[in-house]
């Protein structure tokens, strides 16, 4: 740790020798180490976990480039608390910030009393906690995104890594990605390589974890030829749409729309790298270790395989799937390997499983008949190591505590012009429902590795199709039926769909991106626009 963010850490250990509340209840264990916390249901990949602030129910957003914990102005009703002190630290974007420090109530993060006594007050009016480096520090943070759920390690040196990392693995590739520290505010630091067209902007990133999307600094990257999404009424530039983010080659997202930061003043790092990119993966974020280890099902030879289309739609006639993206040049800070290193692996589900909490899993794939063509599809590895098609897909059911289902979808291929995992909805015996609507996950025309988490059904299709609403709160849990390429028309992003049969309507429910909810990814020529307020609700205000 350096010199500021113990400045930082000691006075917050001031304040919590002076607060003397203690949580009521019974004792709860202390430390993080060894837990794995189920991550609050949503869309995008958010490190937010539940927690308890006195009474009070509250979001807890795990926030690995923050040197402090923050509370909200939102948790505290009827007066806020008297400030102990300030505390002045350095912003990621640039500048420094002051915090009041407040005393906080009785804290919890699920089972665990956190240690934290004391935290900066922050402006926003909604109720969150964010946990800095000053609790995460000691710990590893591997991140699955298909369950989602984040599990604590201890803390290990970047070489502990590289060495599972050396021994072969059938089913699984890993890359060890080198962290650095920021001299000032000593948050993780990593290298990073956006391309956009010819044009490309290479330099150091900030590991985020608390926003779910990247952003990028206006003005190196416009200095280095990239272009960003024209605005209405020549409002600022709000995103950049680029054809790949990597942190090694080959390895990121693409293509991708991310923030483009106007205010990124900072001279160690070109914007912040987020689960937009490395959510792709199942994640292990250890900056005292100075690792981000990247794990993911290898990818074999393409191999013929029928394409399939819905007969009833037009809209989704074949759709040829390609090879593996050309390899790109390498990213000087990682360091790729074979892997050994631990993380579900694709798994099959029997059709008599239950689907209160599936695995990846297998999904038929529909024979050729005479008026379909043959495309090349990827192949993923099995846990044992064999390729097959039907391991490039995952499910993850999961009952959430005030009882409803949700479920998160994963491809694990490329999906050159997007694709469907169709549901089976299922009562608590197993049996398939009939509920008169079809339902599943639609996916856009990306690079493998997208995750998307859905509540089924969600609130708003009570409004929009009544029937189907009422007819799939019925189901005790959901099975995987069958992929098809193509994305689905209505539903242009990362998506849950329902389609009513009898009126043939589809509605979505679809991931947010930089532009939107469910907004399709646009031309660099297309209007961008704000991103809605939903999206900065937990975001501290940027540094004055």
């Amino acid at each position: 740790m350096r010199g500021a963010f113990l400045l930082v850490a000691g006075m917050m250990m001031a304040g919590a020798g002076c607060h003397r509340g203690t949580a009521s209840g019974p004792s709860r264990p202390q430390g993080f180490e060894g837990r794995t916390l189920p991550l609050l249901a949503s869309p995008a990949l958010r490190l937010t976990v539940a927690g308890r602030l006195g009474t009070r129910a509250v979001p807890v957003v795990l926030d690995v480039a923050r040197p402090l914990s923050l509370v909200s102005k939102g948790c505290f009703e009827g007066g806020l608390p008297v400030p102990e002190g300030t505390v002045r630290a350095p912003e990621p974007a640039g500048g420094f910030r002051s915090w009041p420090v407040v005393p906080l109530p009785g804290f919890s993060v699920g089972p665990v009393a956190s240690p934290v006594r004391t935290a900066g007050l922050s402006g926003e009016r909604t109720c969150a906690v964010t946990l800095g480096a000053d609790v995460l520090e000691p710990y590893a943070l591997t991140v699955d995104p298909l369950r989602r759920e984040v599990t604590f390690s201890a803390s290990r040196p970047r070489e502990a890594y590289a060495a599972e990392a050396e021994a072969s693995d059938a089913a699984r590739e890993v890359y060890v990605v080198e962290l650095s520290r920021e001299p000032l505010g000593d948050w993780p630091l990593l290298a990073a390589r956006v391309r956009q067209g010819e044009a490309e902007l290479t330099g150091p990133f900030v590991l985020g974890s608390r926003e779910p999307f990247s952003r990028l600094a206006l003005g190196p990257a416009e200095a280095q030829g990239l272009e960003p999404l024209e605005t209405a009424a020549n409002l600022p530039p709000r995103t950049f749409v680029v054809d790949a983010v990597e942190v090694a080659e080959g390895v990121g997202a693409r293509p991708l729309v991310v923030e483009a930061a106007g205010r990124w003043d900072s001279p160690s790092s070109l914007g912040r790298l987020g689960p937009d990119v490395w959510g792709r993966f199942t994640a292990t974020l250890d900056a005292k270790g100075g690792a981000l280890v990247l794990r993911r099902p290898r990818v074999g030879p393409v191999a013929a395989a029928p394409a399939s289309a819905r007969d009833s739609s037009p809209a989704a006639s074949r759709s040829p799937a390609s090879g593996q993206a050309p390899a790109a040049a390498p990213v000087p800070s990682s360091s790729p390997a074979p892997a050994t290193a631990p993380g579900p692996t694709p798994a099959p589900i029997s059709p008599s499983s239950q689907a209160e909490d599936q695995a990846p899993g297998t999904v038929p794939v529909p024979s050729p008949s005479p008026h379909q063509g043959l495309a090349e599809r990827q192949q993923c590895a099995g846990p044992g190591g064999a390729f097959s098609e039907e391991a490039c897909y995952g499910l993850h059911v999961r009952r959430e505590p005030d009882g409803s289902v949700s479920v998160s979808g994963a491809v694990y291929r490329d999906l050159p012009e997007g694709g469907r995992l169709h549901l089976e909805p299922v009562g608590a015996d197993g049996q398939r429902l009939e509920t008169g609507c079809g339902v599943g996950l639609s996916f856009p025309a990306t690079s493998r590795g997208l995750t998307t988490q859905h509540r089924l059904p969600w609130a708003s299709l009570a409004q929009s199709l009544p029937a189907c609403h009422g007819a799939l709160s019925a189901a005790a849990g959901f099975k995987l039926a069958l992929f098809e390429e193509g994305r689905q028309p209505e539903c242009p992003a990362a998506c849950a769909f329902v389609t009513e049969s009898a009126s043939r309507r589809t509605v979505c429910e679809c991931q947010p991106t930089p532009l939107g909810e469910g907004v399709a990814l646009p031309s660099r020529t297309s209007p961008s626009r704000a991103p809605p307020p939903e999206e900065r609700e937990l975001e501290p205000e940027d540094p004055k």
